[in-house]
């Protein structure tokens, strides 16, 4: 199919994405109370981040998509697109927090280890005419450099995502782990509320994804018993709350439905659990070990591992969701 009306198709997909931001912050304000029975809330949550997705066009081959993403149309209608099995589908309005989260973790990779080379919205080509732009990609740095032409290998990939759904965040996996990556780390901002906290979650998925195995940590295990299980990589390894309010029971409903385990969704989940307040909670941290960022060997002076603070990046996401808001008004 051509790509044509470009420029109204493209308005037309950037006053959906805002229309979808108004739809986030309703359900945010809206209680567990307005819920009936668990298995519809799944059943409702699925069916709507299904429905979310923008389609701009259709039946688009990859070279058509390269030229449409070069085209000066795009630029100006100011809204981030991907192609996904030959559509092309609108999925996040740029925000300030969404660049700053993303930039904030582009450089604590880069000043974590000097032999990463950390790139931001670089262009992955996963096969089966998909091209998406992943928000930050990071590589062991090769020596000698490679030759022109050389497509990124990147061991991990962050997505920030604020007008973009769990579900869309959730699709991402299989493709993103069809090629080098060994981590795949998805961070969902969620609107403001009314009484200015926001609810933020981090999904990590692992290509070898495994997790502590429950019936080992019982007294008197049965013998040989191995003491981690192996899940498929599409599911999360772990996905931690760490807002300044929980998550919205819709959205927790949806996570549970991915396949993780009860036990995998941590942190500020319900009213009553404890939330994210400070610098270095244990609960509140992601450790990925160094080895699966350079699966060929870890270079002499790297650390053991890469931890992020999700304090720090509660913190980042809230000035531009909380301080700018109020500065606008």
């Amino acid at each position: 199919m051509p790509v044509s009306n470009i420029e109204e198709k493209l308005e037309l997909a950037k006053n959906k994405l805002l229309e979808l931001d108004r739809e986030e912050s309703l359900i945010e304000e809206s209680t567990p109370s307005e819920r009936t029975t668990p298995e519809s809330t799944i059943t409702e949550n699925t069916t709507t981040e299904k429905s979310r997705k923008i389609v701009v066009f259709s039946d688009v081959s990859l070279e058509r998509y390269r030229k449409f993403r070069g085209e000066g149309e795009l630029k100006k209608s100011n809204i981030y697109v991907r192609l996904v099995k030959g559509e092309v589908i609108a999925y996040e309005a740029p925000s300030s927090a969404h660049g700053f989260v993303a930039l904030e973790l582009a450089f604590k990779l880069k000043n974590w280890s000097n032999q990463l080379n950390v790139i931001s919205e670089q262009d992955i080509t996963t096969g089966n005419n998909s091209e998406y732009c992943a928000d930050v990609v990071a590589e062991p740095r090769q020596i000698p450099p490679p030759a022109p032409g050389y497509e990124a290998q990147p061991t991990i990939i962050i997505e920030v995502a604020k007008s973009e759904t769990l579900s869309s965040l959730n699709d991402l996996a299989p493709d993103y782990f069809s090629a080098s990556t060994q981590i795949y780390l998805a961070i969902k901002i969620f609107p403001r509320r009314q009484d200015s906290t926001a609810a933020m979650l981090a999904i990590l998925y692992l290509r070898n994804n495994q997790v502590p195995n429950q019936a080992a940590n019982v007294p008197n295990p049965p013998p040989n018993i191995s003491p981690m299980i192996v899940m498929a990589n599409t599911i999360p390894n772990i996905a931690i709350s760490f807002g300044t309010a929980p998550i919205n029971y819709q959205r927790a409903a949806f996570i549970k439905n991915t396949g993780i385990r009860n036990d995998r969704l941590t942190g500020f989940v319900q009213s009553n659990d404890i939330p994210c307040t400070r610098a270095g909670m244990q609960n509140y941290q992601i450790t990925i070990p160094a080895n699966l960022l350079f699966p060929g060997g870890v270079p002499v002076g790297v650390p053991n591992n890469f931890v992020i603070d999700l304090w720090e990046v509660q913190q980042n996401a809230l000035y531009y969701l909380v301080c700018i808001a109020f500065t606008l008004l």
